[in-house]
């Protein structure tokens, strides 16, 4: 049985989100994609030899403002909007300005200086209508026709950008359709959890006196599929001629399988996410606690295998996963240094390795899972709570499948309030 539960207003915050979502280009269009890409090209590649022209001749970084003034008049006959050549310059100064934050810490970096041929196609929201059928409307230079694209939005979007992608695993051109929507969250969480991010279990979570463990069998596996096809098709691969029809027919094979397999890896992190995030949900989480592990794989010498399962963890996407998701129902996420977390026991505070999933403290006798000690070490470090002293629960498992369905039901873009059912 399941009942509807309304969040108080007293508890409800209005939050302002973003949410991108893929429209295939249509066939017709993809030479005149193919010409857009290029004059995009065009004209990303003009700013970046300017501003590095004038940089090593002057020695000095031109504004922004300044370069888009230029190429304002400089690309004045190429057909793109005047929306879209001041996005491809603001693209450029946003990894300039990487560059900047970087080698400050990194001295041997070069700053941004290819100059590609295609690049993508921008629109912002001033160059973007949606009409009433549901087609964006993309506008380009005076004298020049939009482009009409069929779409299944609905009429009271809020369109921020557009942005036409060149997929090349698939060999299609996809618009990129950004939307501005506002969302009521539940602000009124108190509880805390850590998280640990694993191989093995890509999640591990812990409350103060419960814990969840998501399987990874499955991605794991569509992981070891990957690298065992695509090193079977480079090698066929490196028997055949360059350019030659087998060697093409090769590559487009090899385009399918990278674009299937990641759509399926791609599948199973959504649903392990969205169900966790619904779980917090659920248990009224106010914080999640996520182990650091930026620089993990810098210290990695172990078996080749090993290695390589450890430089394919795909830690930071979930992290990435877990924060858009949880943020966007109101929910703090934080990281926390992760260094011996799984290795000291949360009860009397001494540490042992375990060759095992298995946690064992050979000084207390506590048992339980090795990732949800993890995940629990995580939580009382930002806590700062002292030892554990009540008993904890089994962790509960959670396997993938392609029917695996939040605990609650989550928020949508499309409605004007939040609600969410609980299942008892």
């Amino acid at each position: 049985m399941a009942r509807s539960v309304n969040i108080a207003p007293e508890v409800q915050n209005m939050a302002k989100h973003m949410k991108t979502y893929k429209f295939p280009a249509p066939p017709e269009y993809y030479q005149k994609c193919k010409e857009l890409s290029k004059l995009a090209g065009r004209v990303y590649s003009k700013t970046v030899s300017l501003v590095r022209k004038i940089h090593r001749k002057k020695g000095f970084w031109l504004s922004m403002n300044t370069v888009q003034k230029y190429i304002l008049r400089w690309a004045q006959n190429i057909p793109l909007h005047s929306q879209t050549k001041q996005a491809l310059v603001e693209r450029y100064f946003k990894a300039l300005k990487s560059y900047f934050k970087a080698s400050k810490t990194n001295q041997g970096l070069r700053p941004p200086f290819r100059t590609p041929k295609y690049t993508n196609v921008v629109w912002k929201n001033q160059a973007v209508k949606l009409l009433e059928d549901g087609t964006l409307r993309l506008s380009m230079a005076n004298g020049s026709n939009p482009l009409y694209i069929p779409t299944t939005l609905p009429k009271e979007v809020d369109i921020r950008r557009v942005e036409l992608v060149y997929d090349k695993r698939q060999d299609k051109y996809f618009f990129h359709v950004t939307v501005s929507f506002e969302s009521q969250t539940n602000i009124s969480g108190s509880k805390i959890v850590g998280v640990d991010l694993g191989v093995v279990h890509p999640i591990t979570a812990s409350t103060e006196d419960r814990a969840v463990l998501y399987n990874g069998g499955v991605l794991n596996s569509k992981l070891q599929y990957r690298n065992k096809k695509l090193a079977d098709l480079q090698k066929k691969l490196s028997r055949k001629k360059v350019g030659s029809r087998r060697y093409r027919k090769l590559v487009r094979a090899k385009r399918r399988l990278l674009g299937k397999i990641q759509n399926q890896i791609k599948d199973i992190l959504h649903k392990y996410t969205t169900h966790f995030a619904g779980w917090c949900l659920s248990l009224g989480v106010g914080t999640i606690v996520i182990g650091d592990l930026r620089g993990i794989r810098d210290r990695v010498d172990y078996s080749t295998k090993v290695n390589q399962k450890i430089h394919q963890w795909l830690f930071r996407k979930i992290s990435d996963l877990i924060k858009t998701k949880a943020e966007a129902l109101g929910i703090e996420v934080v990281f926390v240094d992760e260094s011996y977390t799984s290795q000291t026991c949360p009860v009397c505070g001494k540490r042992h390795k375990t060759s095992t999933r298995n946690f064992r403290c050979t000084d207390c006798g506590f048992e339980w899972h090795r990732d949800a000690v993890g995940a629990l070490n995580i939580r009382k470090k930002y806590t700062g709570e002292g030892l554990v002293v009540g008993a904890l629960a089994s962790p509960v498992g959670v396997r993938y499948n392609s029917h695996l369905r939040c605990p609650v039901a989550m928020w949508s873009p499309w409605k004007p309030t939040f609600e969410w059912v609980k299942t008892s």
